[in-house]
């Protein structure tokens, strides 16, 4: 095996909770601000699938949310250490692995992302 196909092979296997960041104060700060957020996933329709900063979430149970996939940026690794964080909080089962898959961002959203990382964090209306 050549050395980009091993480490194509590596990125592949790669846990994507080994890609999470080490929130920081501020990113902590932000995932307890949410936990409301994350709480009122409690109820919502079975299989409802939710989109945010380039996080895809499903709702498998009463209680239990699942991340279909990441956008394979920083930011959006950020967001998702973030959301885990809050639901953990909420007491809301959140499910990564090995469900998550990481896809890349459309290039429509590589420019916005640009812009957002300097103003990080997950805003939810």
């Amino acid at each position: 095996m050549s050395k980009k196909e091993e480490e194509n092979e590596n990125e592949i296997t790669m846990n994507v909770t080994d890609r999470l960041p080490e929130l920081d104060e501020e990113g902590i700060s932000t995932a307890i601000e949410n936990v409301r957020w994350a709480a009122g996933f409690v109820g919502m329709p079975q299989g409802a699938i939710y989109n945010d900063a380039g996080v895809d979430l499903q709702v498998v149970a009463t209680r239990t949310v699942r991340c279909l996939a990441v956008a394979d940026h920083p930011y959006c690794y950020r967001t998702l250490a973030m959301m885990t964080l809050s639901f953990e909080t909420a007491g809301v089962e959140f499910e990564v692995e090995p469900y998550t898959i990481v896809r890349p961002l459309p290039p429509e959203e590589q420019d916005e992302q640009g812009s957002e990382d300097e103003d990080t964090g997950m805003e939810v209306a």
